[in-house]
């Protein structure tokens, strides 16, 4: 009688295991950058609907971007003045954010993810 072989070998599993340890170091270094850019995004967002911002000018709303981004722990984009810009429309404030971050994964291979968001805010 033949014996068929039924289900994976030891070093079929430890390949398998190895490539799922990879992906998942990837993770735990890549989705708090996507958790960051999430959370710029709902500062960004509940700028353009806080109806105390509206009318002021950009270094107040700059103040408060500041603010709500200490508050929520982004300190790579307190201090950065290149980051967000601010023009004047003829019904508001356009303020948009770009920005990139780069980070390891492991050894000498890293990742660079963009970020953009734009958010008008009205006069009044």
């Amino acid at each position: 009688m033949i014996k068929k072989q039924r289900g994976l070998t030891a070093i079929s599993w430890m390949i398998i295991i190895a490539l799922v340890a990879i992906q998942g170091v990837m993770a735990l270094r890549i989705i708090p950058v996507y958790m960051d850019y999430s959370t710029v995004k709902s500062i960004m967002n509940g700028l353009a609907e806080d109806p105390e911002v509206r009318g002021k000018t950009p270094g107040y709303i700059r103040s408060v971007l500041q603010k709500r981004l200490q508050i929520n722990s982004i300190y790579d984009l307190v201090n950065s003045k290149d980051a967000f810009q601010f023009q004047q429309l003829s019904d508001g404030m356009l303020i948009s954010v770009y920005y990139e971050s780069r980070g390891p994964i492991y050894g000498n291979l890293e990742f660079i993810a963009t970020f953009e968001h734009e958010v008008t805010i009205p006069k009044i």
